[in-house]
């Protein structure tokens, strides 16, 4: 019974007792009434005094109660929460160990069958115990490997905070030496350079347009093709005349070397010019010279 259905017994038989002397009195003494409620009011005080108490015993049993259960709550609630985390990190080795665990199982009970069968049967038995005893080295080395796995894990995260400080480091480098580059007048596209060694893809055009400088020399000109004919900016090409046009001879007409390539077009600066023979627009560019 809890501590109040307690309280309240006691008080109803207190108050039993109480209205029961007070029948009693009554009837005895009946020439002595005002003198008997007067004992009887004094115990009815008493009695409310001792409610009084019991009842700020009550109040301060519940109170520290309360403190108990919230302080226990919070344990409970940070112990659960930490729960939580290590079966979090251990349910992939529970479950394999289980499974395990169950094959054991099987195991034992197809044994503890065996033994209670016949005589040609216990055979069967000690090799299933052998079963049972490779099992449970199975379980062990999965344990080990398991704690392997967890240590090369640990590796790999030192490993990988410390590429990732290099990379770091290097992104500086790379964004320091970028930097002087472009102070330089220098390209930081490694195609560029790669077009310098490299001979350019096979391709032939037309030239689209030419300009001329003040003195009315041709100096750059507009060819068809571009970055979808795998031309890039630094490639050099050759120009010339295919001779197949009426009045017209085939001619080599000089060298332009790309400044600017777009999608299907692309311009070149002349750096070499042969002595006879103006560029004009519907000359030939290609790159196999």
């Amino acid at each position: 019974m809890s501590f109040v259905g307690k309280f309240f017994v006691v008080m109803q038989i207190l108050l039993s007792v109480t209205f029961m002397g007070f029948a009693v009195t009554v009837f005895t003494y009946q020439t002595d009434w005002k003198a008997t409620a007067e004992d009887s009011q004094k115990s009815l005080s008493v009695i409310e005094e001792n409610l009084k108490n019991l009842q700020a015993e009550y109040d301060a049993f519940t109170t520290e109660k309360e403190t108990a259960l919230k302080t226990i709550q919070g344990e409970a609630d940070t112990a659960k929460a930490a729960n939580a985390a290590y079966k979090r990190e251990i349910n992939d080795l529970q479950s394999e160990s289980q499974r395990f665990a169950n094959d054991l199982q099987t195991q034992t009970s197809l044994a503890s069958i065996a033994e209670d069968e016949a005589e040609d049967r216990r055979s069967e038995a000690m090799t299933q115990r052998v079963v049972n005893v490779g099992l449970h080295k199975k379980l062990k080395d999965k344990s080990d490997e398991s704690l392997k796995v967890a240590d090369e894990h640990y590796s790999l995260e030192v490993l990988r905070d410390s590429l990732i400080a290099k990379n770091k480091e290097l992104v500086k480098e790379l964004a320091f030496l970028r930097k002087v580059v472009r102070n330089n007048n220098l390209e930081t596209d490694p195609r560029i350079y790669a077009a310098q060694t490299d001979p350019p893809p096979k391709m032939d055009g037309i030239v689209l347009n030419v300009g001329k400088n003040k003195k009315g020399s041709v100096d750059h000109v507009e060819i068809s093709g571009g970055s979808d004919d795998g031309l890039i900016k630094g490639h050099i090409l050759s120009l010339y005349r295919s001779g197949l046009q009426t009045g017209e001879k085939a001619q080599y007409l000089g060298q332009i070397k790309l400044t600017y390539v777009d999608s299907d077009r692309s311009v070149g600066t002349i750096i070499e010019k042969a002595k006879s023979g103006i560029i004009k627009r519907g000359d030939n560019v290609t790159t196999k010279f």
